[in-house]
């Protein structure tokens, strides 16, 4: 195996495959040196593409990061390249990692390592998760659409997952449906209540097909599941000196709304509610329901089976460094992967996390699913909040920006 800039490359082109928050794909790499032996790979952020109303703390920027360094470690042990060591400093916008990269004699030697941190990384023993490839980073997707429960190959992904992280500071907890739902219509209005939030998530929505960068990053409109109609006229909207009206309307109109039981339906199904089609799904589903249904009586048909949900938990302190939130992004990565690989697809709400008062419930429920475990520290963080399911519909494709 001899290295070339070109091959890293191509590498490097199949780590930006990696998920991000908005799909804003904030990082930026470059090859420092490459020699036929040994590649130094640096990866920074573009300042233009982080969120800091919407992710303040850069949490899911590092966790999108750790998913990139893990892309490109699968992506380079399928070519036979060994990734030696990876060094994370900074955090945030001065967030900056290097990549040392190694030609093998073979693949079967080459194994993904990085660098020690308080997660004590899960990615250490290649036989403990599945053998993943350049094929599982381009099948696994997000998906917004509805997604049907499957319980068998749940449980068997989960075990997967569950036995890499029983020796590390991550773990894996399910939530029930209901407490689910009544904190992602909470979390849901806060977020989209809060006008710097709700302006900068506007910026990253993609409606007009025309828009140059309809096919570069953002949340289009097929990715949202926003029916061709609702698209068109959300594209109307979408125009800049619309742009204060629509965060004003949502800041205003929403969260006092969500306060008015049976009234929030009828906003939803009002003239008023159509002009917010250009929402995610998740807000549009929190207008049209204001509770959870209520159990069946006799007689009446049995409750829905809804997918799973689950919260990606860490120990509250000591806090962690950026170095542990990229380390958990790559844990996070193949858990997706492994969730693909058994036929389950994702649904992202990392709003869960983002809502203080809903982070917080969220902690008091983690803290009380630790009660009576054997584990020595409690699992209370809620650092990644997501849907398992099997898709019930084609997955549109979310776009990539071209990483030179």
């Amino acid at each position: 195996m001899t290295l070339t800039p070109a091959l890293i490359e191509s590498l490097l082109t199949e780590a930006a495959s990696a998920p991000s928050a908005h799909n804003t794909q904030p990082w930026v790499p470059e090859i420092t040196d490459c020699t036929a032996e040994v590649a130094q790979v640096r990866v920074g952020v573009d300042p233009a593409r982080l969120l800091p109303h919407g992710d303040p703390r850069s949490e899911d920027l590092h966790l999108g990061m750790g998913c990139w360094v893990e892309s490109l470690v699968i992506a380079a042990a399928e070519a036979g390249v060994r990734t030696e060591s990876v060094t994370v400093r900074g955090r945030g916008p001065t967030l900056d990692i290097r990549l040392r990269l190694t030609a093998t004699e073979s693949m079967a030697s080459v194994e993904s390592t990085a660098g020690p941190t308080r997660v004590e990384s899960a990615l250490t023993d290649g036989s403990a998760w599945p053998r993943f490839g350049v094929a599982d980073l381009h099948h696994r997707q997000v998906d917004r659409g509805p997604l049907k429960r499957s319980d068998p190959r749940f449980a068997e992904a989960t075990e997967i997952c569950r036995n890499v992280m029983a020796e590390t500071a991550v773990r894996l907890v399910e939530v029930p449906d209901d407490a689910w739902r009544g904190w992602l219509r909470r979390a849901a209005l806060h977020s989209y209540g809060n006008r710097s939030v709700f302006t900068e998530t506007l910026r990253w929505l993609r409606f007009d097909t025309d828009d140059p960068a309809y096919d570069q990053d953002g949340l289009t409109a097929e990715c949202l599941r926003i029916p061709a109609l609702g698209a068109r006229a959300a594209a109307t909207l979408d125009r800049p000196w619309l742009h204060s009206w629509i965060t004003g309307l949502a800041s205003v109109s929403l969260a006092p709304v969500a306060l008015a039981g049976s009234g929030l339906r009828k906003f939803a199904r009002s003239g008023r509610g159509s002009r917010l089609t250009m929402l995610p799904r998740s807000l549009r589903e929190s207008l049209s329901s204001t509770a959870a249904p209520a159990e069946p009586t006799k007689g009446s048909r049995p409750k829905r089976r809804h997918p799973h949900h689950l919260v990606l938990a860490v120990p509250d302190r000591p806090a962690l460094t950026a170095a542990d939130e990229v380390e958990i992004g790559r844990v996070l990565l193949r858990t997706w992967l492994t969730f693909d690989r058994h036929g389950l697809r994702v649904d992202v709400h990392s709003e869960l996390k983002d809502s203080p008062t809903v982070r917080d419930e969220v902690a008091t429920f983690l803290r009380g699913r630790a009660r009576g475990h054997t584990d020595c520290q409690e699992f209370d963080r809620p650092i990644a909040a997501f849907t398992v399911g099997s898709s019930t519909t084609p997955v549109p494709r979310a776009p990539r920006l071209s990483p030179f």
